[in-house]
């Protein structure tokens, strides 16, 4: 939902400590692929301005973002956005598609050939503002060919001290269903409840700082059934493997997350951000991100950003690159459960323009950046190179 007062937006954590690649088969994921970190959005002088014009009544927005990396994965991800004010109550609608293809190295071991799928997912959104408070509730819609999740949200947060403060916490639930093509009888469960709590407070002219924290559990299937592990050889399933099962992991996972984001303005026209997050589990897997982004805004409708990432993380307990014939009870090539680490650096532009013949805003935004992600126990895989990127447009109504 469209985020109101001067106070920025803190969004959530992903599902791991991080995301770090787009998934290659069908996993089950049960968060909005885009709340990818969290962090806190502060603007410089200029665009404290932009905070004082008339307030958006409706906006339509849309984007496409496209990835390709050299494990053969492509996505291309359409999404629609339209937001509507009716005094203090505003109401979003948000529809996105993942149209994605893949020849992975998990796609090459299993033998199949190169496999596309569809995921849509339609999100509908209220909020409503009274005095400091802003309140809010949403609902989740996901489907693609195997996988089917839905699932309510609720939001509330304060303002005080001359909006200086901002309290804010969510939470969600998530009821999904997981299938496997050709195989009408197989069903299995998962249902998620996530809640997140943020604290972010102006400490002086150009500070921003931002606390927030997350604890998310799951309980159900949380494995992937399409992926099968070597037992007494290889971990991928070959002519020379003694023998192949079905990947079993615990059914229940806990997830815990704690992050810190300063922004400060350097001068009128420039601002630095950095930020810190910890993330462990009860699978023992735990991560580290540092981030920081400089943002140079050279007048009022225009920003300019480049930004980097760099994430680290441990593998899960039972993770192994190799497994015994009577290993047990828990057995996984997942690469996201392995030691691994990523790279990502990120330019962006958004640019707006008010006409004067009527009170329209437009808006263009492009992102461009490249990721390398490494797997230090992971066979058959060692590096990944990754391209991304996404142009954005909208139109607001004040």
């Amino acid at each position: 939902m469209a985020a109101r007062g001067n106070a920025p937006e803190a969004v959530e954590s992903s599902d791991e400590g991080e995301p770090s690649e787009t998934e290659t088969e069908t996993e089950t994921e049960t968060e909005d692929e885009d709340e990818a970190e969290t962090e806190t959005e502060a603007e410089t002088e200029d665009e404290n301005e932009a905070e004082r014009a008339p307030p958006v009544s409706a906006e339509v927005a849309t984007s496409l973002y496209v990835r390709s990396d050299s494990d053969g994965t492509t996505v291309v991800a359409p999404r629609i956005h339209f937001h509507q004010d009716f005094g203090r109550t505003g109401v979003d609608l948000v529809y996105t598609t993942d149209v994605w293809t893949s020849a992975s190295v998990d796609i090459r071991t299993a033998a199949s050939p190169r496999v596309s799928e569809q995921r849509d997912e339609l999100d509908v959104g209220v909020d409503h503002e009274r005095g400091t408070w802003l309140v809010g509730a949403g609902y989740r819609y996901s489907q693609e060919a195997d996988y089917r999740a839905h699932g309510p949200s609720l939001s509330a947060a304060w303002e005080g001290l001359q909006r200086n403060i901002r309290l804010e916490g969510r939470a969600a639930l998530s009821r999904d269903r997981v299938g496997r093509a050709g195989d009408p009888d197989f069903e299995r469960e998962l249902t998620s409840l996530a809640v997140w709590l943020g604290y972010t407070q102006v400490l002086g002219r150009g500070t921003l700082l931002q606390i927030a924290g997350e604890h998310r559990s799951s309980f159900g299937y949380h494995a992937s059934p399409y992926r099968w592990v070597g037992l007494g050889g290889p971990v991928t399933c070959t002519a020379q493997t003694p023998l192949c099962v079905p990947e079993v992991v615990p059914a229940t996972r806990h997830r815990y997350a704690l992050a810190l984001r300063l922004r400060q303005s350097l001068a009128r026209r420039l601002s630095l951000g950095v930020g810190y997050r910890y993330y462990i589990d009860s699978w023992l897997l735990q991560s580290h991100t540092a981030a920081g982004d400089l943002r140079f805004v050279p007048r009022p409708s225009l920003m300019i950003s480049a930004e980097y990432r760099a994430y680290f993380q441990g593998a899960a307990w039972f993770y192994s690159s190799a497994y015994d014939l009577d290993a047990g009870p828990f057995v996984t090539r997942d690469r996201e459960l392995s030691s691994m680490y990523d790279h990502e650096f990120m330019a962006a532009l958004r640019w707006t323009r008010a006409l004067s013949v009527a009170a329209v805003e437009l808006g263009l935004g492009v992102r461009a950046g490249a990721v390398l992600y490494g797997y230090d126990d992971f066979p058959g895989l060692a590096r990944v190179v990754a391209g991304e990127g996404s142009v954005s447009f909208s139109v607001a109504l004040r």
